[in-house]
């Protein structure tokens, strides 16, 4: 019952956070990969492919997109605080690799009210060299996603040798949305009914085969039949508890569910049924192996 998720991102700064945020949501249990978006040849690697608003586009040309999770990665409300209570008319730049995020962090902020001050964005991957220093030495503000923001980006000593001593930098620790996370969940949740549900039905047609079953083959029908029993419960542990953990990380960091692009987020290509469906379907299935469970252990 093995799920696989491989998340997809631009850069290792950003694939190990969307993988850490995914691993605080969903069971340890289940595999999760980080890859380079131009690492990513076919659809084979992985059940299910998680990116951001950035690389969906890229990623739909080489993974059919029924297999893709849009992970709406939103700041925390501290951050969205901090930089309404930077003073009137004042510049503040957006660190970031890439001029699109930049673009939907200033959305996000003007869309709560935050538009007194000027955003300016230093894409260090888009932008020349030169510009990002000349950039830096002028700053008095900068924000930008806590990766970016922090030892491994702008501490780092190709940039914090440009930065103001008095500068101030105002770093964004994301969550995935309630929503998002839940259509993450969604999908994961229909990998293990369709896994639990196939298991299920390839034992009851083992029991109602033509053919005698001697001992041994019992044994192992009723080792099955427990075994899926177990991975059944866990399942649907898995599930609630991602659930109310979603929620939790979101207590603080859902303060706005902004769309600044269209088909931002597509609930109904990734994710036709609510979730308390397929935990339906997998009690369904769970209380399916129990009866099976029951009538081999008097056999």
């Amino acid at each position: 019952m093995n799920v696989k998720i491989a998340v997809v991102a631009s850069g290792p700064l950003i694939a190990g956070e969307i993988a850490s945020i995914i691993q605080s949501i969903i069971s340890e249990s289940i595999v999760i990969q980080t890859y380079l978006t131009c690492d990513i040849k076919d659809s084979s690697i992985a059940d299910i492919y998680v990116c951001a608003q950035t690389q969906i586009k890229s990623l739909s040309q080489v993974v059919p997109r029924e297999k893709i999770v849009l992970l709406d990665l939103m700041p925390n409300s501290k951050f969205f605080i901090s930089i309404a209570r930077i003073p009137k008319n004042e510049i503040v730049h957006i660190f970031n690799n890439h001029l699109e995020y930049a673009a939907i962090l200033s959305d996000y902020c003007k869309n709560l009210g935050i538009i007194n001050v000027e955003f300016v964005p230093i894409a260090y991957r888009e932008m020349p060299q030169e510009d990002v220093f000349i950039q830096l030495q002028k700053a008095k503000y900068i924000i930008g996603v806590d990766r970016f923001v922090g030892e491994g980006g702008l501490l780092s000593p190709i940039y914090s040798t440009h930065l103001q001593k008095d500068v101030v930098i105002i770093p964004a620790t994301r969550a995935a949305s309630v929503h998002s996370a839940c259509v993450l969940i969604q999908c994961i949740a229909n990998k293990i009914h369709c896994y639990i549900a196939d298991a299920a039905e390839k034992i009851k047609a083992d029991l109602q085969s033509d053919s005698p079953l001697s001992e041994a083959d019992l044994k192992k029908l009723k080792q099955e039949a427990k075994h899926l029993a177990i991975s059944s419960n866990k399942a649907m542990d898995i599930i609630q508890n991602s659930v109310t953990k979603s929620v939790l990380n979101n207590i603080s960091s859902d303060t706005a569910l902004f769309d600044p692009y269209s088909n931002r987020l597509n609930i109904d290509l990734l994710a036709n049924q609510p979730i308390d469906n397929f935990l339906e379907m997998i009690m369904d299935s769970n209380r399916t192996l129990h009866l099976i469970a029951e009538k081999l252990a008097k056999l």
